[in-house]
């Protein structure tokens, strides 16, 4: 099997006859013809069938043509790939974020970026932490941002940011009055958690257990929006990342200091051969240009 014979094999699929494939091809049909004939008898398959003078596909023809369009996508996009390195160069800043980043923060970010690099390339991925792991140890991206950091060769990491949560409050709720809400406000209220895989859900419940507060765990989401949109809806109160809350000032939700402290963390990430790559550099002194506006305990925003 070969890629002439192959290709020959697609076009006919796509255009519905030899004749045409063979026009397509800049070639003859006998040729086409030929090519089918070797492509069947290299794969075993039988690919066509002629039913009153028509060529139809067999159902081994279709599932082999599924599996061979697959494979030009990826060539597809390697050529994409090739184009843009033409265009761009270096030019090309590819940034994963997890959710609470991605939605509202790094948009505006991008915004800022733009003014100092106009014609840069960009491309914004959201993911949840793994996600954005993944990404970035494949080499997928460029930059990214996420709150559990787990160490991986090859990739670098930098503290972001810690910031104190905010207790969300459903539209008219009671609580709305406080300045600052305590655990013991919302003794045997409905509560809705972060999943347990995320570090700031541990320091969440364990503020609760100290105080000696029962809530009524209703509602469980590994996302800070995905909780404010819950809470919008009067499901349930919980405690979130800043940066989530901004993107829902205008929902009605009432945002409050929560005491004791809850710190949400954010980390960046970048590969190891990132030095003097002046996208880097510049995008991440833009997040922390965003971030300088919000309360934080975090030393490396300001490295």
């Amino acid at each position: 099997m070969n890629l002439r014979q192959v290709e020959a094999f697609r076009v006919v699929m796509l255009r519905g006859s030899m004749t045409a494939a063979a026009q397509a091809l800049r070639t003859s049909q006998p040729s086409v013809s030929r090519l089918i004939a070797e492509l069947e008898a290299a794969t075993g398959l039988t690919l066509f069938e002629r039913l009153a003078g028509r060529l139809r596909p067999t159902d081994e023809g279709l599932s082999f043509y599924r599996e061979v369009e697959r494979s030009f996508l990826g060539l597809e996009n390697l050529a994409q790939a090739a184009r843009d390195i033409r265009v761009f160069g270096s030019g090309r800043l590819r940034i994963a974020a997890m959710p609470v980043m991605a939605l509202g923060f790094i948009p505006r970010c991008i915004r800022r970026f733009r003014v100092q690099f106009p014609t840069v390339a960009i491309s914004l991925q959201m993911g949840s932490d793994g996600t954005v792991m993944r990404w970035m140890s494949a080499s997928y991206c460029d930059i990214g941002f996420m709150a559990n950091i787990v160490e991986t060769p090859f990739i670098e990491s930098r503290p972001l940011y810690a910031i104190p949560g905010l207790c969300a409050l459903p539209p008219g709720h009671r609580l709305a009055e406080r300045a600052v809400i305590v655990p013991e406000d919302l003794e045997g209220e409905a509560f809705i958690s972060l999943s347990l895989e995320d570090g700031a859900r541990t320091r969440v419940d364990r503020a609760f257990e100290a105080a000696g507060i029962g809530r009524q765990l209703m509602l469980e989401t590994p996302f800070g929006a995905t909780i404010c949109a819950l809470v919008e809806q009067g499901l349930g109160i919980g405690i979130v990342n800043p940066i989530a809350a901004d993107d829902y000032r205008r929902s009605g939700i009432a945002f409050r200091p929560f005491r004791p402290e809850i710190p949400f963390h954010g980390h960046a990430l970048f590969p190891s051969r990132h030095l003097n790559n002046p996208l880097i550099d510049g995008f991440l002194a833009v997040v922390r240009e965003e971030l300088a506006g919000y309360e934080t305990t975090a030393t490396g925003l300001r490295e």
